[in-house]
């Protein structure tokens, strides 16, 4: 039998024996050791990789509510907008109806254009004044 040296064993003064028994005890502490550094990595790696997941799922989730915001208010101001188109789409129907009828027509000569009819007389009160007197 030959006798083996580590490191270890020369700092503590004694030698190892070379034989199955040694070896086999080893072998099986150093898979106990390499074992211990897989499932190490295992863990590293299976709590690395969620954490990265779920930050990537949050930006997107923060990107997408800041998109969803924007479009939400271009919708409102679209909504306003459209609002008043409508209105402004009914007041000039209004007014093609008016104009349509031959009284509003006539009406609206005597006013801007200060015409009258037979034995009208038509008289000019001046609009009034705000008093800064007061």
């Amino acid at each position: 039998m030959t006798k083996r040296h580590s490191s270890k064993d020369e700092q503590q003064n004694y030698t190892k024996l070379d034989n199955d028994y040694v070896r086999n005890t080893d072998k099986a502490m150093n898979r106990k050791v390499q074992s211990r550094k897989r499932k190490i990595r295992r863990i590293v790696f299976f709590a690395i990789v969620p954490v990265v997941i779920i930050a990537f799922l949050i930006n997107v989730l923060v990107h997408q509510s800041e998109t969803l915001a924007e479009k939400e208010k271009k919708k409102q101001e679209a909504t306003q907008h459209l609002v008043k188109v409508k209105d402004e789409q009914d007041s000039l129907n209004l007014k093609i109806k008016q104009l349509e009828d031959d009284e509003y027509i006539a009406k609206l000569l005597r006013k801007e254009y200060f015409l009258s009819e037979e034995g009208e007389i038509i008289f000019i009160i001046p609009e009034k004044e705000d008093k800064k007197d007061d």
